[in-house]
């Protein structure tokens, strides 16, 4: 698993509507057309376990953008070994604010 240096190199956007390659995302009935709206908090939290389950660091770079990880995270569901790579710098992040 990838995991960048430090949050702030997550430089995702925080608007708009995004759709994730078929590397990513393959499942579900029409995963080529599937959407996640950034204005909706469910749709990021959707899309960003989704990135932090499948996607490489480049992916999280592009589509991860880290003050909504941040702001998100706790809502998350995410595998557990996941969760414990993440967690020290997301701490780290909230501390920093």
């Amino acid at each position: 698993m990838e995991l960048p240096s430090d949050l702030g190199e997550l430089h995702g956007p925080a608007t708009g509507v995004v759709r994730l390659p078929l590397r990513i995302y393959w499942s579900g009935p029409d995963p080529e057309n599937a959407e996640w709206d950034l204005a909706d908090d469910a749709d990021c939290r959707g899309l960003y376990e989704v990135v932090l389950r499948e996607g490489n660091l480049d992916d999280q770079h592009e589509l991860i953008n880290s003050a909504r990880l941040v702001r998100l995270w706790n809502m998350l569901y995410l595998p557990s070994h996941i969760r414990q790579a993440w967690q020290p710098k997301t701490d780290a992040a909230r501390q920093a604010v």
